[in-house]
């Protein structure tokens, strides 16, 4: 009887085990967000599916409406306080933003979830099939292995693991907006001669707030994916596939950007750390590129300061350090000098004006004397216009050249004379750009995206 009571004892106990491993729920995958847009998401989930659930959207709904009735309700001083707080930091200690986000990332399950998703590259569990030789590379299948540039076509989607970094112009933003503040808090932190050098960087420090005002540029460097040419044509391809074969890969790197708004978490504790994550994104331009503009509004100053984009980037890779060696000596004076010089020569033979030894001396002085003053963007244009309105007095004031023939002769005597509008930026010029610079751009090999979601 005793035998027979622990027989069914232990058939009991197997019973109870067998239900409870059916009733878990099948292994999901862990995936924590620092980034999502949301507007993207909504967007790309409909296009798959003709509509939100309409749960899900009156979820969203009373949530924002939630958060906006408790901003309301706490009074001006109770909101002025509350929105007050580093740049760095996002709101995600509202408890009503936490819910919404939590419905959110629903959306982005469904999302990745979908079959009918076709994919130019993503992530997989499995390691890939090691190649024989270079030439197999061009008869892959596994786009997770190898995948011709060719396939990178604007809209395709990427999901790809990357090291997240920000491009090197926001550090340099950064950088001088805190590193100011800071200065701005315990003056006693510098020197006087030190306060006044970071007073000369002021300027850029204004352009890069105003250019990158909420968005945040990230260049981030594939894990597990290099670049490399088989044939003549470039293929991104896994790099446990091609280990042993002799090739020279180059580094790929996903680069996009983001807006601040955006991020669930902190920024330092993601963008300024070197952490792996995961990217889901768009392609923005085809295939792969060899440059980036990480600061999209400089663009439209093109034609007013055509070589304002080239500075900003090259002195964000120089760093600090790039911009105290581009201030030594009286480089920055001898540049406006030349300037002037151009101009003066091609406004004159412009405007078939021959100066008398008088205007040739007043001009001269005018020159000089810009040459041993401040070298600031408003002080290059007082200089300039200066030039001008001498050459225009032996004119007998008549008009000599229209506006725009004069901003066109103005920068080509910035480019020939290497005068940079700003003074602590690096000269673009073809006389002070490193080798070492160029050597690296011809090695950047870049996946220009559109940012959906960084998560891990």
């Amino acid at each position: 009887m005793r035998k027979l009571s622990e027989w069914w004892k232990k058939r009991r106990d197997r019973r109870r085990m067998q239900k409870a491993v059916e009733d878990m729920p099948s292994k999901g995958v862990l995936r924590e967000f620092v980034y999502l847009d949301e507007v993207s998401l909504r967007s790309l989930l409909v296009s798959q599916s003709d509509t939100i659930p309409e749960q899900v959207s009156r979820s969203i709904a009373l949530a924002e409406q939630a958060e906006i009735t408790g901003k309301l309700s706490g009074g001006n001083t109770a909101v002025a306080k509350a929105e007050i707080g580093s740049k760095f930091q996002t709101s995600n200690s509202n408890t009503v933003q936490t819910s919404r986000k939590a419905v959110v990332q629903t959306l982005f399950k469904e999302l990745r979830d979908q079959s009918r998703l076709d994919y130019a590259l993503v992530v997989r569990t499995e390691k890939p099939e090691v190649l024989t030789s270079a030439e197999a590379i061009r008869a892959v299948s596994e786009p997770s292995t190898a995948v011709p540039a060719s396939s990178f076509v604007r809209g395709a989607l990427v999901e790809i693991e990357v090291e997240l970094e920000v491009d090197p112009i926001f550090k340099l933003g950064t950088l001088f907006t805190e590193y100011s503040e800071m200065v701005e808090e315990f003056p006693r932190m510098m020197d006087r001669s030190d306060r006044s050098t970071l007073n000369e960087f002021q300027p850029v420090r204004k352009v890069l707030e105003r250019f990158l005002t909420g968005l945040i540029p990230i260049r981030a460097k594939a894990v597990n994916y290099s670049v490399v040419t088989v044939s003549g044509q470039e293929y991104v391809v896994h790099n446990s596939a091609i280990a042993g074969l002799g090739l020279t890969p180059l580094p790929l790197e996903v680069v996009g950007v983001t807006e601040h708004l955006g991020y669930w978490k902190d920024i330092r504790r993601v963008l300024f750390s070197s952490g792996r994550f995961t990217i889901l994104c768009r392609v923005s331009r085809d295939g792969i590129q060899r440059k980036w503009t990480p600061v999209k509004l400089a663009d439209l100053f093109r034609d007013v300061a055509p070589t304002l984009v080239d500075q900003i980037s090259a002195s964000s890779r120089a760093g600090i350090l790039g911009l105290r060696q581009s201030r030594t000596g009286d480089s920055e004076q001898q540049a406006l000098v030349r300037a002037l010089t151009i101009y003066q020569e091609k406004l004159s033979l412009a405007a078939s004006v021959e100066l008398d030894s008088a205007r040739q001396v007043e001009l001269a002085a005018a020159i000089v004397d810009a040459g041993t003053g401040e070298i600031s963007a408003v002080a290059q244009k007082s200089a300039f216009t200066r030039v001008r309105e001498i050459i225009q007095c032996a004119a007998n004031n008549n008009s000599i050249v229209d506006a725009e023939t004069d901003l066109s002769l103005r920068q080509e005597a910035r480019s020939e004379g290497g005068l940079t509008v700003f003074s602590t930026l690096a000269s673009p010029s073809r006389e002070s750009q490193p080798s070492v610079g160029d050597d690296n751009q011809e090695r950047d090999r870049l996946l220009d995206v559109e940012v959906v979601a960084i998560y891990w």
